[in-house]
């Protein structure tokens, strides 16, 4: 009988044949060039210009970055960027916002400057191209001064409003399109509370170019009512020229300005910095809102957030005769933080004493130490958790007889 064992191994190998064959061609790698960069924008901050933008993550075909480089193209007038253009280039941490110092040119200069990342060697495309005409270094605000206020932190400057410049004219060139300042980002997240109100910008002959689209405004700040002190156009709509507050909370870097257009007034109330932090702040006066065009920065100064205001008073202060002494009673203060009371007596010639501190759960308090014959006013003061002592209460006199 003849053997059938190739027969069946010949078979077997046919049917395992299509399961280790080729399922197609393969996949071409992915690509590691970068995607321009985004919210790039462009400023002269008093005599430098600062360009700034956000690294990209990943690349265009979604591979993540380590690390990767932001390139910052710029020429004056209609010199081509790529070919005429200088470079300057700035190490990033993926997703980070990058900052780039550029020098200023001679006032009156047309700058126009672009960026892109660079990894691996490959550069990605460019943004679009903003362009600032250079401006004489603005005068700085002075005597800047802050200060703890029942409703928040006070501010107050000293300075000259700049006159309203116009935004520079687009450039004609190849490549991307150049945009007069460039669109401006989304601010940063704020801590939450009363919006921002400032007053009515003054009648004034509008400009020549249409003022820019407002930015939402950022949270927390009010202007004060001090009057414009020396002339210069406010144009209708969103103001361009004034004055721009920032604030930093402990070590961050300042970033947004807390209001959503320049000020006029030379004072502003920020109800918005946390309690228990450390709130700075310094002011810059500015000539434009887009492009961004402003001095440098005042003097910075700093202040310890805390609860200022004191409770109220208590109320319904009474004085009982009992037999271990006299009783001072009063009504409950309505305080939030209130942290308790203090009972004050006074006899005739002598200062004022303190002769008690209770808690919250407590309205009345026995002056077991009073001497008979002896007239002795008292009075009650609540306090916060803060320390914050309320002014005393109507006193009332009383002398065991």
């Amino acid at each position: 009988m003849t053997p059938r064992r190739p027969t069946l191994l010949l078979v077997t190998l046919a049917a395992l044949a299509p399961a280790c064959g080729h399922r197609g061609d393969p996949l071409p790698p992915r690509r590691r060039t970068p995607p321009a960069p985004h919210d790039f924008r462009l400023a002269q901050r008093g005599d430098a210009l600062e360009a700034r933008a956000t690294a990209p993550l990943a690349s265009v075909d979604g591979v993540a970055y380590q690390a990767l480089t932001v390139e910052f193209l710029y020429a004056e007038g209609l010199k081509d960027l790529e070919k005429a253009g200088r470079r300057h280039a700035v190490q990033a941490v993926p997703g980070s916002r990058i900052v780039g110092m550029l020098p200023l040119p001679a006032p009156g200069t047309i700058l126009r400057v672009a960026a892109r990342g660079v990894a691996g060697g490959e550069k990605g495309p460019r943004t679009l191209t903003l362009s600032l005409v250079a401006q004489a270094p603005l005068e700085a605000p002075s005597e800047f001064r802050a200060a703890l206020a029942e409703d928040g932190v006070a501010l107050a400057w000293h300075g000259v409003r700049p006159k309203a410049i116009a935004p520079p004219t687009p450039v004609p060139t190849a490549g991307p399109p150049t945009v007069a300042g460039g669109p401006l980002p989304p601010r940063a997240p704020l801590p939450t509370g009363p919006r921002p109100t400032a007053p009515p910008p003054a009648a004034a002959a509008p400009p020549a170019v249409p003022p820019a689209p407002a930015v939402p405004p950022a949270a927390g700040a009010r202007a004060g009512s001090e009057p414009v002190a020396e002339a210069g156009a406010a144009p209708e709509g969103p103001r361009r020229n004034g004055f721009l507050v920032y604030r930093r909370i402990g070590g961050a870097a300042f970033d947004e300005p807390l209001v959503d257009e320049p000020l006029v007034e030379r004072s502003l109330l920020d109800p918005g910095a946390p309690q228990g932090a450390t709130a700075c702040y310094v002011v810059r006066a500015v000539a434009s809102s887009e492009p961004l065009v402003e001095s440098a920065p005042s003097n910075e100064v700093c202040v310890d957030v805390r609860d200022i205001v004191a409770p109220a008073a208590p109320a319904g202060v009474a004085v009982l005769l009992r037999e271990g002494g006299l009783e001072i009673l009063w009504s409950h203060s309505a305080a939030a933080d209130l942290a308790g009371y203090r009972v004050y007596r006074t006899a005739h010639g002598a200062p004022r004493e303190r002769i008690a501190e209770v808690g919250t759960n407590r309205s009345a308090f026995l002056d077991e130490t009073a001497r008979r014959g002896v007239a002795y006013a008292y009075t009650v003061a609540a306090f916060d958790q803060a320390g914050n002592e309320s002014a005393p209460a109507e006193q009332v006199e009383a002398n065991l007889p």
